[in-house]
């Protein structure tokens, strides 16, 4: 039997009255865990001993994807560096930090404090690359090179780029002569092709003789004049442009024919 249009038309307005008186209550229904406390940053929290809420991270945490500190291919510093960090930078108490005169030279992590050249001499940089080079990294290093580096030091490396020839403090060369007879004089007081940063350690190292875990620290954290380059350049690209820059040097003091 069919049904009459007269008689579902008041279930139908039933229904929806009682869908309308229900929905304040459906608004309610809100779990608890959908309010839960939180802290704002560097907001004080009773919680926690030195009342912190941002807890500092754990030592050796690390992201995903992230090199490992030690990790040469990060930070260009060998092992042997990295256990003098542990062992004399680790202080139990922050007024510890203040370290003594002759204890200078083992807090200073990485620093280009010795010459690694003389036997006995402690390893601070690596002396090899963290991964083979191929022949498309080095083409890789000197379009990296060009884009970032060539600016300032030149497209030779002598240190005779665009920017110091308008006026800008004067880049190290990487060679310890000049590679062009157009090559302008430059008054450099620790000498051509000098490292600045082991002359800053009393220490009188070529740029050539430099380990190329020291090109990989001044790139990553910059020096004197120049900015780090971290942010723009990925570790894998420094070392590739760090080959590029020893094709450089030995294209420069290859035996004749060689080049």
């Amino acid at each position: 039997m069919a049904t009459s249009h007269h008689a579902t038309t008041p279930r139908l307005r039933l229904l929806a009255l009682a869908l309308l008186a229900g929905l304040p209550a459906l608004g309610g229904c809100r779990q608890k865990m959908a309010d839960q406390p939180y802290y704002r940053p560097l907001e004080q929290a009773d919680f926690f001993e030195d009342k912190r809420a941002s807890r500092p991270i754990e030592r050796g945490t690390v992201h995903r994807a992230q090199y490992l500190e030690s990790d040469p291919i990060a930070t260009g510093l060998t092992q042997e560096e990295w256990d003098r960090t542990y062992e004399y930078n680790v202080p139990a108490k922050p007024d510890q930090f203040v370290a003594l005169e002759g204890e200078k030279l083992k807090r200073a992590v990485g620093a280009p404090r010795y010459d690694q050249r003389k036997a006995g001499e402690p390893k601070v940089y690596v002396e090899e690359y963290p991964f083979p080079i191929t022949q498309a990294d080095l083409k890789r290093g000197e379009e990296r090179y060009t884009i970032y580096c060539a600016v300032c030091h030149g497209p030779q490396g002598n240190g005779q780029g665009k920017i110091w020839e308008r006026g800008y403090l004067i880049p190290t060369s990487f060679h310890t002569q000049k590679v062009d007879a157009k090559e302008a004089d430059v008054k450099n007081p620790q000498g051509l092709g000098i490292s600045r940063g082991y002359s800053l350690w009393g220490q009188t190292i070529p740029m050539d003789q430099a380990p190329v875990g020291y090109y990989f620290e001044v790139i990553t954290k910059g020096y004197g004049g120049m900015p780090s380059y971290s942010a723009q350049i990925p570790p894998d690209d420094r070392w590739r442009i760090i080959a590029h820059v020893r094709r450089l040097q030995f294209t420069q003091r290859a035996p004749g024919g060689k080049k």
